[in-house]
């Protein structure tokens, strides 16, 4: 009996001459030596090596891929058919291992979805938490509202045109800083990402925003503004109004912390004799600092005392819940409508002090060191010294400044408009000092 045209004893040389036939989209050539064993031939060029068997109980022929040719080539085709042939004879499905393999992927997919990725208490909130990121709980609602389109799919499927979309839907709203957020948490997000296994490559590596135009930097208002003297006043005679927040607001003014900060003080832990002081495992930078307790200082905190609760130690509680103060756009609202001036945010607060600071004639330094900033270059490795004494004199003053407008008793006198650092005079003494010692021969 003649051999059929498709079965052949196949070599590497034979598939290596042999094409597909005419009209066919694919084509079969049987192996006559190994029963089951095929080339399968397609249009589009590729051959690939099969193993054809039959399952009971199953209608059809069932087929196990083998690998490509020519890189698997017909010894390996062989062993691997040989194989293939032993598991159906004992019963098995030569494809379960395939399957159970797209099972575990189809599993592990589904564990990898953002939505368990940023769930609450998921992995990536571990991880923020657990490094001690002040800023978690904005990067993570930032996420969990930018993202929510996506949360079914993987974080592997996001794309940059995803990623952008969501960032120009926010803006369109009118809320830029908060598009502009947005795109930070996401990408530091997904450098976690790769980082943990999770995608193989960052797909906002690389982003620049395109450079403003001259048009957009005119129209562009200059973030965040100082309040007034006189906005100062009515502000502060506003807070006496609003409880435990006014009295968090005046301390926003005296410290220039940020908002959240005075929400953590605790009576026992960071109330001291001589000044209050500001953990550096909760503000924005990670440095620890202090405020003196001056007179207005101590005002605030005399006042507080009547807001004490018996189940929490914090200084400034939540009038709801004892606990940590939230809910801030709503009490500012109230305050600017109170104190009845242009809108400001608790900010600014910050801003005011900085700008009262450089009107007693104290420099950048001293002001990024008083609130708690990054010192600038290289100064931050090296220059350990705290600075107590100047910055104390910097609060003083500036509080002695605040006290005047607002005419509260004061213990000092207010410089105004002076320019040069305090302890200027005495830097230029002991240079003098050191030049005579030169000069004279002095080792």
């Amino acid at each position: 009996m003649a051999k059929a045209a498709n079965q052949l004893t196949l070599t590497d040389a034979l598939i290596r001459t042999a094409s597909l036939p005419p009209d066919k989209a694919q084509h079969y050539l049987h192996d006559d030596k190994l029963p089951g064993l095929a080339l399968r031939m397609r249009a589009t060029g590729a051959r690939t090596w099969v193993y054809l068997f039959t399952k009971p109980g199953v209608r059809g022929t069932q087929r196990k891929t083998l690998g490509p040719w020519p890189k698997f080539n017909e010894k390996a085709a062989r062993k691997a058919a040989t194989i293939a042939a032993g598991e159906v004879i004992r019963g098995l499905d030569p494809n379960d291992d395939k399957r159970e393999a797209r099972r575990l992927q189809a599993a592990e997919k589904q564990r990898t979805t953002l939505a368990n990725l940023i769930v609450e208490d998921g992995p990536y909130e571990t991880s923020l938490t657990g490094r001690q990121v002040v800023n978690w709980r904005p990067a993570m609602s930032a996420l969990r509202r930018g993202l929510k389109d996506h949360v079914e799919g993987s974080a592997a499927d996001l794309t940059r045109r995803n990623i952008m979309a969501a960032v120009d839907k926010i803006a369109k709203t009118g809320k830029r800083g908060a598009a502009k957020d947005f795109r930070k948490h996401v990408h530091t997000f997904l450098e976690w990402c790769v980082g943990e296994g999770y995608v193989e490559h960052n797909v906002l590596a690389g982003y620049r925003a395109p450079k403003e135009t001259r048009a957009q930097r005119v129209g562009r208002r200059m973030k965040g503004r100082a309040l007034t003297d006189a906005e100062i006043v009515k502000v502060w005679q506003a807070c006496g109004k609003l409880g435990i927040f006014g009295l968090l607001t005046r301390m926003c003014l005296l410290g220039g912390a940020r908002r959240s900060e005075p929400t953590m003080i605790e009576w026992k832990r960071h109330v001291m004799q001589d000044r209050i002081t500001f953990d550096g495992a909760w503000t924005k930078m990670g440095l620890h600092h202090d405020v003196p307790r001056t007179h207005l200082v101590d005002d605030v905190l005399a006042a507080a005392k009547h807001f004490q609760r018996a189940t929490s130690d914090y200084v400034f509680p939540s009038p709801k819940t004892g606990g940590q103060m939230s809910g801030f756009t709503k009490m500012v609202k109230r305050l600017v409508k109170e104190a009845q001036v242009d809108k400001f945010t608790m900010h600014d607060l910050r801003r005011s002090l900085r700008t009262i600071m450089s009107r007693c004639g104290y420099d950048n330094e001293i002001q990024r060191l008083c609130v708690g900033q990054k010192p600038g270059g290289i100064d931050q490795v090296y220059n350990h010294d705290e600075q107590w004494i100047i910055r104390k004199m910097a609060f003083e003053a500036a509080h002695d400044y605040i006290a005047e407008l607002v005419g509260a008793e004061r213990t000092g006198k207010v410089v105004r408009l002076q320019r040069t650092n305090p302890l200027d005079p005495i830097k230029a003494e002991l240079l003098g000092r050191l030049r005579e010692h030169f000069a004279a021969g002095g080792v």
